[in-house]
């Protein structure tokens, strides 16, 4: 049955072989492969990404800006676990990939949050630079800009509520049968879902980028390009990929060796695995620790306690990210 009550639309089955494909060499099955190859890409993004968390925790020196340097970071630990849990989850990876988007939209909030920090407190302090639609130029004065500052946190605050609400959905109509992931037909969610998801992300990510590129000319230290390209390539390669995949594997013929959980779980899984293990050593280079270290002699201290664990805690608070996001709406 479909998602419309008279809809006699049923799902159709999943491609055969699903999971069980033949050995592609002795005894050794794709998906067996990706564990091989995704596993140690995992590791590699994870062991990198959390060194640079550590190393801003160790060195925290200026925690509003760091905090949010280590949530945006902790996205890629996060992608790369998940998709080498979905290689063992199988058919049930569709009930967790679309939390990962609800991880991406925090972490563009967070890059939001963290060019308001940039600026500088005498420009926050000109009505504040989220109370106002528009930019602020070197010298100080107001100018025009194609997206407004506080709008463009709306548009991001947005996408956190969408991807949330998106993921709840999937979760349950798969449960109830009605999702059908292996068809992009409009009798089921999936396509819908989908649609969905990918307008409230192009819609924030637009305004992102818009709103950084008149930005960039009051933060020219930051190099807050470099850093938007590093973060967005995350975004949009998850974005791109998800609508690639989602379509090929509605059209996809297994082969004896290469089954359908191979082409639509296992094959994306390697390839975010490698991209991770990519952006976390472009992370040590866009959202370094070394612009915090302290310099000697100094009346300043670091705030992160031992092995930096008050500054994990203060990054991953929840109460503390709802109250800087309400802050700035």
């Amino acid at each position: 049955m479909g998602i419309f009550d008279s809809s006699p639309a049923t799902c159709p089955a999943l491609p055969t072989p699903v999971n069980d494909a033949a050995p592609i060499s002795g005894f050794l099955t794709f998906k067996q492969l990706s564990i091989y190859i995704a596993g140690p890409f995992m590791g590699f993004a994870c062991l990198i990404s959390l060194g640079l968390m550590f190393l801003h925790a160790t060195h925290l020196s200026n925690p509003g800006e760091q905090t949010k340097i280590i949530r945006i970071t902790a996205l890629i630990p996060i992608y790369a676990i998940i998709q080498f849990a979905n290689i063992y989850l199988g058919a049930s990876a569709v009930y967790l990939l679309p939390w990962m988007n609800v991880c991406e939209s925090i972490a563009l909030i967070n890059f939001v949050l963290l060019i308001g920090d940039y600026l500088s407190p005498s420009v926050k302090s000109q009505n504040g630079y989220l109370d106002v639609h528009g930019r602020y130029s070197a010298n100080g004065v107001l100018g025009e800009a194609p997206v407004g500052s506080q709008k463009v946190c709306r548009l991001a605050s947005q996408y956190i509520a969408v991807a949330t609400l998106v993921a709840l959905i999937t979760d349950i109509t798969q449960a109830t049968g009605i999702y059908c992931n292996n068809s992009n037909s409009v009798h089921f969610a999936h396509i819908w879902l989908t649609i969905i998801r990918a307008i409230s992300a192009a819609a924030a990510v637009l305004a992102i980028v818009k709103f950084t590129m008149a930005q960039k000319p009051n933060l020219p230290r930051h190099r807050i390009m470099f850093k938007l390209v590093a973060f967005k390539l995350i975004v949009f390669l998850n974005f791109l990929q998800t609508i690639v995949f989602s379509f090929a594997g509605a059209s996809f013929t297994p082969s004896t060796t290469f089954s359908y959980l191979d082409m639509t779980v296992s094959l994306p899984a390697i390839i975010y695995c490698l991209e991770m293990v990519i952006f976390s050593v472009l992370f040590h280079i866009a959202y370094s620790f070394r612009p915090y270290v302290i310099k000697q002699p100094s009346n300043s201290s670091y705030q992160g306690g031992m092995l930096g664990i008050f500054g994990i805690v203060a990054a991953f608070n929840p109460v503390d990210l709802a109250h800087e996001i309400f802050d700035e709406l």
